[in-house]
């Protein structure tokens, strides 16, 4: 598999991916037409099922704590956002933010944990099947979908979450397992097994942790509902929303 990296800097060494992903060279061109006129072969192999990324001792390292955030959209810095002199632009919302001293130069990011490019691949054992829109999948092998919803927001931000989830909704197989779970000052789990949702919320202790695992306030066979079984019951639910 070959691919053209359009992205990276042409002065800049190309991320590394442990085992997963190989490029040919260790630098990428900045564009196509630089590539063409290298008049070098470019490209990667792709393991998908590669074990996770390798270890990278020299890499500097810091608490998630620390790690910027956006101050708009609240995304952690990452490698895929833009930066200028003074300031990084989220990769998300765009919104420019203050540039900390850590993160002042293209040399400086690049040895550091946050700032890499990484792949995430399964690290758990999965579960194959050829159609997830069949109606004889059994429980273990129906995708599920847990919506984790911020309602600390304006009406308005809950409104447009409220749409996105119904559309949302519309668009999953009828197989597939759905959980709703809200945040604010307190945690809240669904249970949408009937006609009218009733919400359990467990407070938030003063480190910002639950006080009780969620799945002794709503056990995970009692939270899952499946969607051809449940809509009416989920929209009665993401209409509750506020």
């Amino acid at each position: 598999m070959s691919t053209t990296n359009t992205s990276a800097a042409p002065h800049r060494s190309a991320p590394v991916f442990g085992t997963m992903l190989r490029p040919s060279l260790k630098r990428t061109p900045e564009a196509a037409p630089v590539k063409d006129s290298a008049g070098l072969p470019w490209g990667c192999c792709v393991t998908p099922l590669a074990p996770a990324m390798d270890a990278h001792p020299n890499l500097s390292s810091v608490s998630a704590e620390d790690v910027p955030r956006c101050c708009e959209c609240f995304a952690y810095i990452n490698a895929y956002c833009m930066f200028e002199r003074k300031a990084w632009l989220c990769s998300l919302c765009g919104t420019r933010n203050d540039l900390g001293q850590r993160y002042a130069t293209s040399m400086q990011r690049a040895g550091l944990e946050e700032m890499q490019r990484g792949i995430v691949d399964l690290l758990e054992e999965c579960v194959e099947v050829e159609d997830i829109h069949s109606a004889d999948l059994r429980p273990e092998e129906r995708p599920a979908v847990v919506a984790v919803v911020d309602v600390s927001g304006t009406e308005e931000f809950v409104e447009i979450a409220k749409s996105g989830l119904l559309a949302l909704l519309e668009a999953l197989p009828e197989a597939s397992l759905f959980g709703l779970v809200t945040v604010d000052s307190t945690v809240s789990v669904y249970d949408m097994r009937g006609e009218f949702p009733h919400c359990y919320s467990v407070a938030l202790n003063a480190d910002g942790e639950i006080g009780v695992p969620l799945s002794d306030v709503l056990p995970l066979d009692c939270f899952l509902v499946q969607i051809k079984e449940h809509k009416d019951d989920i929209i009665n639910a993401i209409e509750s929303l506020s």
